[in-house]
C-alpha cells in the first residue's frame, strides 16, 4: 500500500518522458519532411505538435517556414509572430517578418516608447502596484485620523494619500491599457487573401480599406461570423471573423497529441 504513490509517480513520469520523445521524434520527421520537398506533410505534423500544446520557437517558425513555402503568406506571419512571443528577437522568424512585410505590406501597429515600456513590465505589476498605493493612501489617512501624534502633520499625510491615490489610478489605467491594448490576445492576424474591411457587417457594404495577408488587427469585438476590428492608421471596419486568427493563444486540438 505504501508503494503505490510512488509508483504512481513513476508511471506519470516515464509517460511523460515517452510522450516528450515521440514529440521529438515527430519534430524530427517533419523536418526531415520539411527538408525533402514536401511542404504540406511537414507542415501537418508541425501544426499537430502546435495544436497538441507543445511550446517551442523552433516548432512554431518551422511551421512558418512550411506555410510560406505552400503560399499561404497570412499563416506564415501568424505562426512567425508567435515563435517571436516564446523567443523575442529570434534571428530567423525576424528575418522572415521582414521579408515578408517587404513582399506582402501588410499592415502593423506602430509601437510607441510608451507600449514598449509597459510590455516589458510584467503583466501582474501595474495590478500590484495599483492595490498597493490605494492601501497605503487609506492607511497613510487611517493613521492621520485615529494617532493622535500624527495629527500635526495632517497636511503632508493628505498631500501623500492624495499622491498615492494618483498613483493607484495612474497604475490601474497603465495595467488596463496593457491588457486591452498590449496584451498579444488582443491581436489577430489576417490569414486569408483577398480580405477587405467593411464599414458594415454584411458583404454588400463599402469597403474601409484592402488588408493583405499577415496585416495585424485588433479585435474589438465579435458579432456572428463577422468581427469588428481597429485597424493601423486610426481606421475601424468589419471583417469575417473565419478570416483572422489570434495571435495569441495557440487554439488547442479536441484531442491533444
Amino acid at each position: 500500500m505504501t508503494f503505490r504513490p510512488f509508483i504512481l509517480v513513476l508511471c506519470l513520469v516515464v509517460c511523460g518522458t515517452l510522450r516528450a520523445d515521440d514529440a521529438t521524434g515527430r519534430f524530427v520527421e517533419a523536418n526531415r519532411l520539411y527538408e525533402k520537398g514536401d511542404y504540406t506533410a511537414a507542415a501537418t505534423v508541425y501544426e499537430g505538435l502546435a495544436t497538441g500544446g507543445h511550446l517551442s520557437a523552433d516548432l512554431y517558425y518551422n511551421l512558418g517556414a512550411a506555410k510560406q513555402k505552400l503560399g499561404l503568406s497570412g499563416e506564415a506571419v501568424l505562426w512567425m509572430r508567435r515563435a517571436l512571443l516564446l523567443e523575442p528577437g529570434k534571428p530567423e522568424p525576424t528575418q522572415s517578418l521582414a521579408f515578408l512585410r517587404t513582399r506582402l505590406a501588410f499592415f502593423e501597429f506602430a509601437e510607441s516608447w510608451l507600449d514598449r515600456t509597459i510590455a516589458t513590465l510584467p503583466a501582474t505589476s501595474a495590478p500590484w502596484a495599483a492595490s498597493l498605493a490605494f492601501w497605503g493612501a487609506l492607511l497613510s489617512l487611517s493613521g492621520a485620523t485615529l494617532v493622535p501624534r500624527l495629527r500635526s502633520n495632517l497636511p503632508a499625510i493628505i498631500a501623500l494619500s492624495l499622491a498615492l491615490l494618483a498613483a493607484a489610478f495612474v497604475f490601474s489605467k497603465a495595467g488596463n491599457y496593457r491588457e486591452q491594448r498590449l496584451s498579444p490576445s488582443a491581436f489577430s492576424i489576417v490569414t486569408a487573401e483577398g480580405v477587405s474591411a467593411l464599414t458594415a457587417p454584411v458583404p454588400e457594404a463599402k469597403v474601409v480599406v484592402a488588408l493583405p495577408p499577415g496585416s495585424e488587427l485588433r479585435l474589438l469585438r465579435v458579432a456572428g461570423p463577422w468581427a469588428y476590428a481597429e485597424i493601423p492608421g486610426d481606421l475601424r471596419g468589419w471583417v469575417r471573423a473565419d478570416s483572422i486568427r489570434p495571435v495569441w493563444p495557440v487554439p488547442l486540438s479536441p484531442n491533444p497529441s
